[in-house]
């Protein structure tokens, strides 16, 4: 549970939404979103976003900033020249 206002109204609003605002992929997600005539909005990585908004057909669009930070870690055999 977040302690955080805003993002307490965001999950009542969407768990409580008709029809239901989740989807299972994020290519359902992104399906959606092209379908609904910009009344869908879908919540996702901004990494994955950047990749999905440069491809064709190129009409989506990252809206805002991102919620958080997180960082990657890439594991490699031990000695490896990566």
């Amino acid at each position: 549970r977040s302690k955080i206002a805003v993002f307490e109204k965001m999950w009542s609003y969407m768990k409580s939404a008709e029809p239901s605002v989740f989807v299972k992929t994020t290519d359902e997600g992104v399906v959606r979103v092209r379908k609904s005539k910009g009344k869908y909005a879908y919540l996702l990585e901004s990494t994955m976003n950047e990749y999905i908004e440069q491809r064709k057909p190129c009409d989506t669009m990252k809206v805002g900033g991102n919620l958080d930070s997180k960082g990657y870690g890439v594991a490699t055999p031990k000695g490896s020249a990566l």
